[in-house]
């Protein structure tokens, strides 16, 4: 994994961290049951996307660079063809069949009426999305791993320009509508109607913005096609190469994926009514937010950990990979730990000021379920050494066993208990803790090495629960006289500064730990000012 593929992964991140405030915001202009409206609508289109199209930009770069390393021009550039006819084949076949079932699978499945004409809205997107994936392929096939990073980062602006203009007109139509037909639910309809149009639109403008990027990079490249191999691949040659080259890759996005659906699935059939609908939108705009924005802040921050892991896997040298591998888990633990601490302890005012209409709900599965920041970062880190090692069947695998662990958990707390909403909570931190046992066990086996149990977990969590008592009190003492983000704020900046410090102070960081991981050097300077390097 080179630097150009380390920033572009990192740049994915800041995306997807903008896709989890475009979903708080769409939770805003919405109401909560709009959210959950929005929230199973995105559920169906991000499932139907891995099944039509998930992965193919990687499959096709890797696929592009062999075939240039090779000097095979000519099959590169049928690749390029075939793998576009297919797709605009296989996204339209996708975007035909959501337009058309989607009353039947927003009723039938979801239980969600209201639900139809937001599916019907963003059943475009699988089309527009399925050509800019190869095309962007076809960039990283090239080397050129920026146009990824650029176009993720274009679409979620676009998502938040476009969303706050038509969520918030279609919103004000629905307020009529509303009172006309005396329905409250029909504003939240067309509120995520209107966010759906937008994710349509913002779709098309990236696909325009990436085969302009294209005719300009192939105007400056010229490259002829006439040399390289006389054999050219046909269709179906280059059509199998491109599932092939997807691998189990997708089944292991689609696997991770699944629980959040089934989810909601078994809390709509549970028979809790209107009122779990509302609950799931918290669910899903304030906790899967708040959780989310952590995990993908702390992994952002290990992406280069696990490059250099592989980097020195190939070069065989096993005592720097276990290194490099074992200071990402380390700081993996820290950062987890310190940020499920805080959700947990900081979530009456994370509620309030996020969700004050419902405010004890959020509380109750910030409470119960901070912890899963610490259980999904480590689990994600350990996924994806394992798959750039070679392991990416042993991860189908834990995913599997993950979801039966996820899916009959859930079953037993909605059907036996009074838990709700909640139950979705504490499903998925027993998922999550099985699939993070298992990878870690397997990872640290791979590499032949015993974790440090008081450097990764014991220290930092002893030092974790300090900083979550100095929270505490911080919270109890500035809430009632400057709010809840005042608050936050002050709580953040004292609890990080004397949780960082104390763990220098007891010597839990090393030098050549610092220097992989972003953010590295601001710790050691701190260590140098309380003179511990």
């Amino acid at each position: 994994m080179n630097q150009a593929e380390i920033r572009r992964r990192q740049f994915q991140a800041v995306s997807m961290i903008l896709t989890l405030f475009a979903l708080a915001a769409a939770g805003r202009i919405t109401g909560f049951n709009g959210a959950a409206y929005i929230a199973a609508a995105a559920e169906v289109l991000t499932g139907l996307w891995l099944i039509v199209g998930g992965g193919t930009a990687d499959a096709l770069g890797r696929l592009l660079r062999v075939r240039t390393s090779r000097s095979q021009y000519r099959n590169a550039e049928r690749l390029r063809r075939n793998a576009m006819i297919f797709q605009m084949v296989f996204g339209a076949a996708g975007t035909l069949f959501l337009l058309l079932t989607a009353g039947r699978i927003a009723e039938t499945v979801f239980r969600l009426r209201y639900c139809t004409f937001i599916l019907m809205a963003l059943s475009p997107v699988i089309f527009f999305r399925a050509v800019t994936e190869v095309f962007l392929g076809m960039f990283q096939g090239e080397g050129a791993e920026y146009p990824t990073a650029m176009s993720g980062i274009f679409r979620m602006i676009l998502i938040f320009g476009f969303g706050l203009l038509f969520g918030r007109m279609l919103s004000a139509y629905g307020e009529k509508v509303s009172r006309l037909l005396a329905d409250g639910n029909m504003t939240s309809m067309y509120g995520g109607v209107g966010m759906g149009i937008a994710v349509s639109v913002s779709e098309l403008f990236v696909l325009l913005f990436v085969i302009l990027l294209y005719r300009v990079s192939r105007r400056r490249g010229g490259r002829t096609v006439s040399e390289g191999a006389r054999m050219e691949d046909s269709f179906v040659d280059s059509v199998r190469a491109l599932w092939l080259g997807r691998g189990v890759q997708w089944l292991i996005r689609l696997l991770l994926f699944l629980p959040i659906p089934l989810g909601f699935v078994f809390l709509q059939k549970s028979g809790l009514g209107e009122e779990a609908t509302v609950d799931y939108g918290v669910y899903g705009a304030v906790y899967w937010v708040l959780v989310g924005i952590c995990t993908v802040g702390i992994l952002i921050c290990l992406i280069p950990v696990y490059g250099r892991t592989a980097y020195f896997l190939r070069r065989e040298e096993h005592r720097f990979a276990k290194t490099a591998f074992q200071s990402g888990v380390h700081f993996g633990g820290v950062y987890g730990i310190y940020a499920s601490a805080f959700l947990t302890v900081m979530a009456p005012q994370l509620a309030g000021a996020f969700c004050e209409e419902k405010a004890d709900v959020a509380e109750k599965m910030l409470r119960g379920g901070g912890f899963g920041v610490l259980l999904l970062t480590l689990s994600l880190f350990f996924a994806r050494f394992l798959s750039i090692t070679g392991g990416k069947t042993v991860v189908l695998a834990a995913a599997g066993a993950a979801d039966v662990v996820y899916v009959i958990s859930c079953t037993v707390l909605l059907n036996s208990g009074k838990a709700g909403i909640l139950s979705l909570v504490y499903a998925g931190i027993l998922g999550m803790g099985v699939l993070c046992i298992l990878l870690g066990a397997i990872s640290y086996r791979q590499l032949r090495a015993r974790p440090d149990w008081l450097q990764i977990l014991l220290l930092p969590a002893v030092t974790g629960a300090v900083a979550s008592l100095i929270c505490m009190l911080i919270g109890k003492a500035l809430t009632p006289h400057l709010g809840n983000l005042v608050t936050l704020l002050a709580a953040l900046v004292v609890s990080v500064s004397l949780y960082l410090s104390a763990l220098l102070l007891l010597h839990n960081f090393r030098e050549q730990e610092l220097e992989m991981v972003p953010g590295g050097r601001l710790i050691r300077a701190l260590g140098q000012m309380l003179r511990v390097f």
